[in-house]
C-alpha cells in the first residue's frame, strides 16, 4: 500500500512542476510580445467641430486667355521663318518672311492703272462740266447730253475700283511679313522654308497663357450661387500638391439647352506657366459657412490620390481614408471619414505602421 501513495505524491509534483513551467513559459511570451510591440510617443490633436466654407465641388479645363491661328494674307514663297514650338514671343514679333517680289510687282501694276484711272476721271469730269454748258446753250441734244453724263459716271466707278486694287495690292505686299499679334507662346509652326502659302495658309498657331482661364460648367440648381467676382479654388492632377486660386470674371448670360448647365469663366495667374491649356481641374467654390470636423492639416497624408488620417482608438492607430473639405489657416475640414470625438496623430511619421501603440 505504501507504493500506491508514493506513485500519487509523484505524479502530483509532476502536474505542479509542468503548470508552473507552462505558467513561466506565458509569463515569457507575454513579456516577449510586449517588447516586441513598443509604444510610441507622438502627438496627439482631437477632432474639433469648426465653421468651415461650404463648397461646391465642381469639374472644369483650362483655355488660354488668348488664341490664334496666324494666316499669311498673302501668297508667295516662304522665305525664312523665326519662332520654334515653345518659344515665347512678343506682340509684333516676325514669325515668317514671304517671297514679296510677286506682291509688290502686283502692287507696282495697281498703282500705275489707279494713277491712269484717276487721269481718265479727271478728263471725263471736264467733259460732263462742257456738257452740261453745252445743254444750256442748246448745242447738243438731251439724249448726247445723256451719253457723256452716263460715261462720267461709268469712268468715276472705273477710278474707284482701280485705287481699292491698288490698296489691296499694297496690304498683300505688306503682308509678306507675318507677325505676332499679341505676346504669347508658340503652339506649333504649320509651314517651312520653300512652301507656297495662300492667304488662308496657317503659318503659326500662339497662345496667351497669362493669365489663364478656368471654364466651368455650372448646373442649373447652382447658378443663383455664382457672382461675378467670387473667389475659385482648383487643383489639377498633374500637380496634386499645388492649390491655385482664380475669380470668376465671365458669365454666361443663358444656360445650354443640351446640358441645362451655365458655362462660367474665372482667370487665374500664370506667371511660370505651369497651368496648359487643355487640363482638367477639380473646381472648389465657396458657397457659404457649414460646422465640420476638422484636424489640423499636418494631420492629412496624402498619397496615390487618396487622403488618410491616423485616427488613435484603444491606444493603436489606424489608418482611415478621409474626404477632404476645404482648408484654412493650416485647418482642413474632413468631411467623411472620422467622427467629431475621435483623436488623431498630429504629425504622423513616414514609418508609422497600422495598429501601433501610441501614447
Amino acid at each position: 500500500m505504501p507504493r500506491p501513495h508514493a506513485s500519487v505524491r509523484l505524479a502530483a509534483l509532476l502536474v505542479l512542476a509542468l503548470a508552473g513551467g507552462c505558467g513561466r513559459s506565458e509569463a515569457t511570451a507575454q513579456s516577449t510580445r510586449a517588447s516586441a510591440d513598443p509604444v510610441r510617443s507622438l502627438p496627439l490633436t482631437q477632432v474639433q467641430m469648426r465653421a468651415m466654407p461650404k463648397e461646391i465641388v465642381l469639374t472644369g479645363s483650362l483655355v488660354a486667355h488668348r488664341q490664334s491661328d496666324l494666316a499669311a494674307n498673302a501668297s508667295g514663297r516662304v522665305l525664312a521663318t523665326y519662332v520654334e514650338r515653345g518659344q515665347s514671343i512678343a506682340a509684333g514679333h516676325v514669325v515668317a518672311q514671304l517671297d514679296a517680289r510677286m506682291a509688290k510687282f502686283s502692287a507696282s501694276a495697281a498703282k500705275a492703272q489707279s494713277r491712269v484711272a484717276k487721269a481718265q476721271l479727271e478728263l471725263a469730269k471736264t467733259e460732263c462740266a462742257r456738257a452740261d454748258k453745252l445743254l444750256a446753250d442748246g448745242v447738243i441734244s438731251k439724249a448726247e447730253y445723256d451719253q457723256t453724263t452716263s460715261a462720267c459716271t461709268t469712268t468715276m466707278s472705273s477710278a474707284e475700283a482701280a485705287n481699292a486694287n491698288a490698296a489691296l495690292a499694297s496690304v498683300q505686299a505688306g503682308d509678306s511679313v507675318v507677325k505676332a499679334p499679341f505676346a504669347g507662346i508658340v503652339g506649333e509652326r504649320f509651314v517651312e522654308i520653300g512652301e507656297y502659302v495662300q492667304p488662308s495658309t496657317r503659318v503659326a498657331s500662339l497662345f496667351a497663357i497669362d493669365p489663364i482661364r478656368l471654364s466651368v460648367a455650372v448646373p442649373e440648381a447652382d447658378v443663383g450661387r455664382i457672382g461675378e467676382g467670387q473667389d475659385v479654388t482648383f487643383t489639377i492632377a498633374a500637380l496634386p500638391d499645388r492649390t491655385f486660386q482664380a475669380k470668376v470674371k465671365f458669365i454666361s448670360p443663358a444656360l445650354r439647352e443640351g446640358t441645362r448647365d451655365l458655362l462660367v469663366e474665372a482667370v487665374a495667374e500664370n506667371p511660370d506657366h505651369v497651368l496648359r491649356p487643355g487640363m482638367f481641374a477639380t473646381v472648389h467654390i465657396a458657397v457659404g459657412e457649414q460646422q465640420v470636423p476638422t484636424v489640423p492639416s499636418t494631420a492629412v497624408v496624402k498619397a496615390d490620390d487618396r487622403a488618410q488620417v491616423w485616427v488613435v482608438r484603444e491606444g493603436r492607430a489606424t489608418p482611415h481614408v478621409v474626404r477632404l473639405g476645404p482648408e484654412r489657416d493650416g485647418i482642413t475640414a474632413i468631411l467623411s471619414g472620422i467622427s467629431d470625438d475621435d483623436a488623431v496623430v498630429a504629425e504622423p511619421p513616414a514609418d508609422l505602421v497600422d495598429g501601433t501603440r501610441v501614447e
